[in-house]
């Protein structure tokens, strides 16, 4: 199985470990008060973020295992809940800003459910795009793509982005839906896996309009949304099917995408644990015009 590793989403496989490392080096959530819809059986969820107090460190490891199986777990129950009721937009709407598109994207087909059926930890997402004025963006398009549970991504992408030669000709994890009138996407998946030189990530697109899959689109804003070391870290500890890979290499502070963000509350999931089911959930900021700059993430990269 090729290892991946990316430097601004750049990748080598596993067997130049030692150039790679080189080349790297010359290179160089939020705890919320979230609405609950019970689920049958399960105890209440705990609410993980980009910077969890320790008493939902506490009640995270409290909570009920994290599952397998996918996405047939999540429940219409699980995807009725609003993880936004409640949690004003306060301090205002700040841009979202763009991130490295890298090399493993490619064609993504209209779907919620992005699985194709892998197994994983079962993972909904929900991604809210605003624009400056804090208004619902409605009716655009919401593209996202990551890897498996391997760290390996699928489709005719740069070649070290896959992790077995069979995942060129497949499409898992990648998908694209609209906004609803609240400006809310959502999807089903999976919890991603880790490849050397990165942290555990989504890369998300918004576009406009009709979908176009090149990566030259024009787009509104394309970026990561990443999860918090000590999930990560929770994880692939104990989730079956992610312990055997061990602990991922990279913790956020030394990321190529958001390394250098001071504040990187903006790039990071916030979670919550329903019953073995992570509810990951977060809102974007778009430009109000195409027109206008983009601020751009600071990475560890020089």
């Amino acid at each position: 199985m090729t290892q991946l590793h990316s430097s601004s989403e750049t990748l080598v496989p596993a067997a130049c470990t030692t150039s790679r490392r080189s080349w790297l080096r010359q290179s160089a959530a939020l705890l919320g008060a979230l609405p609950f819809m019970p689920l049958p059986g399960r105890a209440a969820p705990a609410a993980i973020g980009a910077a969890a107090a320790p008493a939902a460190a506490s009640a995270a490891k409290a909570a009920a295992p994290w599952l397998s199986g996918g996405t047939a777990a999540i429940t219409a129950a699980v995807r009725s809940i609003n993880p936004f009721a409640g949690a004003g937009l306060a301090g205002g709407c700040r841009l979202t800003c763009e991130a490295t598109i890298g090399p493993c994207h490619t064609l993504s087909p209209e779907r919620m459910d992005v699985s194709d059926g892998w197994n994983g930890l079962p993972l909904h997402m929900q991604i809210r795009v605003v624009n400056e004025r804090c208004e619902p963006v409605a009716g655009t398009i919401v593209e996202i793509w990551h890897t498996n549970h391997t760290g390996g991504y699928s489709g005719q992408i740069h070649r070290m982005c896959n992790n077995d030669a069979a995942d060129v000709n497949k499409q898992f994890f990648r998908g694209y839906q609209r906004t609803d009138g609240n400006g809310v996407a959502r999807f089903d998946s999976c919890y991603p896996g880790w490849y050397r030189g990165r942290a555990v990530h989504v890369h998300f697109r918004i576009l406009q309009g009709s979908y176009d899959p090149a990566d030259s689109a024009a787009s509104w804003l394309t970026s990561q949304l990443l999860f918090s070391d000590a999930l990560n870290s929770e994880i692939f500890a104990q989730a079956p099917l992610y312990k055997d890979k061990g602990q991922p290499d990279t913790r956020l502070d030394v990321d190529n995408v958001v390394g250098q963000e001071p504040d990187k509350t903006p790039y990071v999931f916030d979670v919550q644990n329903l019953g073995g089911v992570m509810l990951a959930s977060k809102t974007v900021v778009v430009r109000s015009d195409s027109a206008d700059k983009l601020c751009q993430v600071k990475g560890s990269m020089p």
